[in-house]
């Protein structure tokens, strides 16, 4: 690889959450083992099962961790974003990956070897500390998950959901979320019909916004009164 492409990858890194506090020269040496890849929508990176073997770090577009129920019914995860990176779970523990990776716009992404990562991880305290305190947050939320599906009601746990997925955790008014209406259904625990009826109500009301598997927040102050209307009635 050229010297600048190893400097536009180091630089990259060095924006990116789990990388900032890494030496610019640690960077610049991983960056020579890694490779650009870039990929349709529609494009799987990798399946759940699948060997570990690379982590990826998302330069352009957007990619859904989801995993299959019964073969049908597809769970998100979580909705990365520029920035984020991915994978770390497997590589880390040096097992399968445990979700399916799917693109879902084209996307620009760095690919670095298992081997490179780990070297960096083990290396480098601050890169570990990033990837436990995402662990936690996703621990966190896994259980809110649970609770929510026992106490809120359809609509609370769909507001719950989207908010949750939305880069930034929907904190910024217009969030972008791409996502199908069935994807979305499934990771609130509702039926397709059930979520397709209450985000046409919230359509009506401008509190979001719908195109072609994308789903805007424009009102984040309504959604959040849904979810805690929801927990009173409970």
């Amino acid at each position: 690889m050229d010297q600048k492409k190893i400097a536009d990858i180091s630089s990259f890194f060095k924006t990116t959450n789990i990388f900032h506090e890494v030496p610019l020269p640690v960077l610049e040496e991983a960056a020579g083992h890694c490779r650009l890849s870039h990929h349709k929508r529609g494009t799987i990176l990798y399946r759940k099962g699948d060997p570990a073997s690379l982590m990826y770090f998302l330069q352009r577009g957007y990619i859904m961790e989801q995993v299959y129920y019964r073969e049908s019914v597809d769970i998100i995860i979580k909705v990365k974003c520029p920035g984020d990176y991915f994978g770390e779970t497997a590589v880390m523990t040096n097992t399968e990956y445990l979700n399916t990776a799917l693109v879902t716009e084209d996307s620009s992404l760095v690919v670095m070897p298992k081997d490179v990562f780990l070297k960096l991880a083990w290396s480098n305290p601050s890169v570990c500390q990033v990837v436990i305190r995402e662990l936690v947050e996703r621990l966190t939320n896994s259980a809110q998950n649970m609770v929510n599906s026992m106490y809120l009601d359809a609509p609370g746990r769909l507001a719950f959901t989207i908010l949750n997925l939305m880069p930034g955790a929907g904190q910024s008014r217009g969030a972008e979320l791409r996502v199908t209406q069935s994807s979305l259904a499934a990771s609130a625990g509702m039926a397709r019909q059930t979520a397709a009826g209450i985000l046409g109500e919230w359509r009506k009301a401008g509190w979001i916004s719908t195109d072609r598997g994308r789903l805007s927040v424009l009102d984040i102050d309504c959604l959040l009164d849904v979810i805690m209307n929801s927990e009173l009635r409970c």
